[in-house]
């Protein structure tokens, strides 16, 4: 008994004395906000907390998505010391008053703070001051017209923070708006209704991964915008109004994977538009109103293996416009009005497996052209009137050894 008594008086007095337990009372906090934290610690703590005396130790994530909060009032999250994610996605907010998330001492360890789908119209210098720790800032579907200068600023805690600002109303941004963030690896403005961007906008962003452009309303880039982003590893710049590219637009861009330039209204290509993009492994150009191509647009593209020509206005190709395009693999020139192909055009593409040329004005093409000849896979070749044969669907699911052996008896046996 003298064993078992000295071992629970020593137990007990590892333990903090109630009173010393640090506690915090948010009774007049916003109620949808007050609910939300309580309830996150009766799921964390495995008990109840009076609104007067709440731990905040036990609470790390806060989700008051979709509670129909209109506003948010100063003091709402003070003093939650734990707090690592907080949601407040698909509510009313028409803005963040002053006083919620500008004091450094209430949420000193907030990395994400979603606010998508509100109706945020503008945001306050210094709102967000105080989440020194921040990593992910989620604006994405609000009604945001405009940005105040350094509203950004705190995003330089992280490697790669993430910054979504899509789907909103943004016009213009301020050429300075993002100072700073050089270490921003994530920036999502795709949706928004930006006709330009200004010159220098994305200056010192060395660590950028991610630029997503894409559904907005530019209709051309300033030279050197690009400059830089020396660590992109994706630029969507689909759905714009874009009619040219300025020459060395892309310079600089040595570990872009993939480039999207689909549906905008580019009519020309200038000469070494794409010069320098040596890691780039597929190219969109298709949904545009391109009438020609200039002779060695694509020269360098040694690593290009998806190119989507498609749905422009090609009447004809540039003699040797994919010479040393060897890795190539798919290659797409279907929707356009090409009439004649010059000889040779395909010579080199010892990698191409699909070529789709349908919905043109090729007529009497087949398989059996000269055209095709040095091609691997003149079967795997899209032309309109001529279906692929269903022996080629029947070996698609076979394994790579077993398809290749089963085409390249077919090859021999002359097979198209």
């Amino acid at each position: 008994m003298k064993a078992i008594l000295t071992a629970f008086f020593l137990a007990a007095a590892a333990l903090p004395a109630l009173s010393q337990v640090h506690t915090i009372n948010v009774c007049d906090w916003t109620p949808a906000v007050r609910d939300a934290v309580l309830d996150t610690a009766l799921r964390s703590a495995g008990h109840a907390y009076d609104c007067g005396y709440l731990n905040p130790d036990v609470v790390w994530h806060v989700d008051a998505s979709d509670k129909q909060l209109r506003t948010l009032k100063a003091g709402d999250f003070a003093g939650l010391t734990s707090l690592r994610s907080l949601k407040l996605g698909g509510n009313q907010l028409t803005t963040v008053p002053a006083g919620v998330f500008d004091d450094s001492d209430d949420l000193p360890n907030l990395d994400t703070l979603d606010l998508n789908d509100n109706q945020l119209t503008t945001l306050p210098d210094g709102v967000f001051d105080g989440l020194t720790h921040l990593d992910n800032l989620i604006l994405r579907q609000n009604w945001l017209t405009a940005l105040p200068a350094g509203v950004f600023d705190v995003l330089t805690h992280s490697d790669y923070p993430t910054l979504d600002l899509s789907q909103n109303r943004l016009t213009a941004l301020p050429a300075d708006v993002f100072d700073g963030l050089t270490n921003l690896g994530y920036l999502h403005l795709n949706g928004n209704q930006l006709t330009t961007l200004p010159a220098g906008v994305f200056d010192g962003q060395t660590n950028l991964r991610h630029l997503d452009l894409n559904g907005n309303q530019l209709t051309g880039l300033p030279a050197g915008v690009f400059d830089g982003l020396t660590n992109l590893r994706t630029l969507d710049l689909t759905d714009n109004q874009l009619t040219t590219l300025p020459a060395g637009v892309f310079d600089g861009l040595t570990n872009l994977p993939g480039l999207d330039l689909s549906g905008n209204q580019l009519t020309t290509l200038p000469a070494g538009v794409f010069d320098g993009l040596t890691n780039l492994g597929y190219l969109h150009l298709n949904g545009n109103q391109l009438t020609t191509l200039p002779a060695g647009v694509f020269d360098g593209l040694t690593n290009l293996g998806r190119l989507y020509l498609n749905g422009n206005q090609l009447t004809t190709l540039p003699a040797g416009v994919f010479d040393g395009l060897t890795n190539l693999g798919s290659l797409y020139l279907n929707d356009n009005q090409l009439t004649t192909l010059p000889a040779g055009v395909f010579d080199g593409l010892t990698n191409l497996e699909t070529l789709d040329l349908r919905r043109n004005h090729l007529v009497g093409l087949t398989r059996r052209d000269p055209l095709f000849a040095n091609l691997p896979r003149r079967w795997a070749i899209e032309l309109d009137g001529q279906t692929r044969p269903s022996w080629q669907r029947d070996i698609c699911g076979r394994t790579p050894q077993v398809r290749d052996a089963i085409l390249q008896a077919l090859e021999a046996n002359g097979a198209q």
